[in-house]
């Protein structure tokens, strides 16, 4: 084989320094390949992964925007809600309505605070146009620029009905983007016309406080906090923004009573925090996590010590200092490298002894009273004991390969990689996992078997088996019926979307089952097949249906009994990659499991 290829991605210091543009003369931030003198050698870590995908899907989602729009000829519409009356489109069989504030503007003497509740209007509010995104930066995208604003709390409706009557299940989706990007008006990626007009549902996004301004822990922002709490602005967003659906959904045509929400990777992280907040306990009857994370455990004590590497970097002392910065000095000052290590490196590689990833979610004691899995084993106090499924994708990391010369490898390269990382736990574990995740096993591109076989077992120590774990816990705390999914579709072709990651995701990657619900693959994959278009109308069946009736058809078993299979048809399955999640539970693996 040749020799191995390094990738300066983001995690390369030189393009941390200017995630946020500064007077310096900005540098060169095209990637770039050096030779290595082994076959497999380590390249920098693709740092803000998931991240960075969801960034790809920004790109490849223009074409999407005449999609959404649509042809019809439109109208207005009113609508009076509890601060006032909005005025949205409506377009064919759909009324949209964007743009609608669901709490104040968190700035100023409100940064770092709950969030309070929008003042009121007298007139008509303009809900036409979606208004801005949170407060970021997106270093594979805009040159690292800061983007959005503070002033960012605003929801979006879709729907068939403004009769308060009709009474239609509500899907409220929470856009994932590992806590530190994206929004709830990201073209194609989030609730759209088409999907309002061929599923019977109302259908709600928002955007909530991100990154430093969402999840900053440090004691000194206790000061003053009637919850004497800091970190998790964001999940506080986001109960804001359920008890908006709560009082106001009724006037879209929605079922106060019959609210799902559903998120996808840190939005699915943000589903477990919903799920055991007291908090949001009551706003919400049915919940469906997407790849998201169970495993937030940081206290907020040491989250606040880790976190004083973002207070050196301002060079504040005291709460005032801090409210009085600007939103490019705070972002500039992100711990982006060096633990708590906020960008994220590793979630695509196999693990390293020792090597964790550092906390944006925390178990602060107010809205997360307990890591989640303590919830369930202890039966604490105020979970939601509600319907809820539980999915994966079967290749999660295939997303983006942590190597170029990946689908090169051969055989030898492919152990002397798995053994240098796992031979950091000691025993048997190199062994048995190279027994358990065989090239030979079958795969439908023959030469692509060692680079599948290798992206199925980082999935699954990363993701598939502590999900497994979790959702059996769940399973046997809730009355309510738990479901386990994993997607193990292959698309038709390479989804490549744009040039910004060089590698095209070939299997079940993360983020598949989401764009199949959505309706949107044909922009990740350029055209679709009859496969493919099943597969999607699959997705959509069964989450509609579970949103509408808080259970799943009859063929789709409750978990643990058995695991649905998601291809073009569901397939059960009983004690599903049972082998393979025993040797990394056994080996301590689950606190390497993706967080955030």
């Amino acid at each position: 084989m040749a020799k191995g290829r390094q990738v300066s991605g983001p995690g390369s210091s030189a393009e941390y320094k200017h995630l946020v543009d500064t007077d310096e003369e900005e540098e060169d931030e095209t990637i770039w390949r050096k030779e290595t003198e082994r076959p497999c050698s380590f390249p920098p870590h693709k740092t803000l992964a998931i991240i960075c995908f969801m960034v790809v899907v920004l790109c490849f989602l223009v074409a999407g925007l005449a999609y959404l729009s649509g042809n019809s000829a439109c109208t207005l519409a009113d609508v009076e809600i509890s601060c006032g009356k909005v005025r949205g489109k409506h377009c064919g069989k759909v009324y949209n309505f964007k743009g609608i504030p669901y709490a104040s503007p968190p700035t100023g003497s409100l940064r770092w605070r709950p969030p309070k509740e929008p003042t009121c209007w007298n007139n008509t509010l303009d809900a036409i146009e979606f208004k801005s995104m949170c407060a970021q930066v997106r270093p594979l995208s805009k040159d690292g620029k800061a983007m959005g604003s503070e002033d960012c709390l605003y929801v979006n409706v879709w729907t068939t009905s403004i009769d308060h009557d009709s009474k239609l299940p509500v899907m409220v989706w929470i856009h994932g983007g590992y806590l530190h990007m994206l929004s709830g008006s990201e073209p194609g990626y989030g609730p759209t016309s088409d999907l309002a007009e061929h599923g019977p549902a109302v259908h709600v996004s928002f955007n909530y406080r991100l990154n430093a301004f969402g999840f900053m822990a440090l004691h000194l922002l206790r000061e003053g906090s009637p919850t004497n709490t800091s970190g998790n602005y964001g999940f506080m967003d986001q109960v804001a923004a359920l008890r908006w659906v709560k009082k106001n959904i009724m006037k879209f045509g929605g079922d106060p009573d019959k609210v799902t929400i559903y998120g996808q990777s840190s939005g699915g992280t943000s589903v477990w925090a919903m799920m055991v907040s007291p908090l949001a306990k009551g706003l919400f009857h049915r919940a469906i996590d997407i790849s998201g994370s169970a495993v937030f455990t940081a206290s907020m004590d040491d989250a606040e010590k880790d976190n004083l590497a973002f207070l050196d970097q301002t060079g504040c002392n005291d709460a005032e200092c801090l409210r009085k910065l600007s939103m490019d000095k705070i972002l500039q000052s992100i711990p982006w490298q060096g633990y708590p290590d906020w960008a994220a490196e590793d979630l695509c590689e196999l693990p390293q002894k020792g090597k964790l990833i550092g906390p944006v979610a925390i178990v602060d004691g107010y809205v997360v009273p307990a890591p989640p899995l303590e919830v369930w084993k202890n039966k604490l106090e105020g979970y939601s004991d509600v319907p809820f499924v539980i999915g994966t994708t079967l290749q999660e990391t295939d997303f983006a390969p942590p190597y170029a010369n990946l689908s090169q490898w051969s055989e030898e390269d492919y152990q002397w990689f798995v053994k240098v990382h796992l031979d950091t736990f000691g025993g048997s574990l190199t062994k048995d996992a190279l027994s358990l995740y065989p090239t030979s096993e079958y795969c439908t591109q023959p030469h692509r078997c060692i680079e599948k076989a290798f992206t199925t077992m980082v999935s699954d120590v990363r993701e598939t088996c502590p999900k497994n774990e979790v959702a059996e816990q769940a399973a046997g705390s809730l009355t309510s019926p738990v479901y386990r999914y994993v997607v193990t579709y292959i698309p038709s072709g390479p989804a490549q979307p744009s040039d910004l990651l060089p590698y095209p995701s070939r299997f079940a990657f993360h983020m598949l089952d989401t764009l199949g619900f959505f309706g949107t693959l044909d922009l990740a994959l350029g055209t679709t097949t009859a496969d493919d278009r099943t597969f999607q109308r699959l997705m959509r069946k069964y989450f509609l249906h579970f949103a509408a009736e808080g259970k799943m058809p009859d063929d789709w078993p409750q978990y643990p009994n058995k695991t649905a299979l998601l291809s073009t048809t569901l397939s059960a399955e009983s004690d599903y990659r049972s082998k393979q999640c025993s040797l990394w539970q056994n080996n301590g693996m689950f606190q390497y499991a993706w967080t955030n």
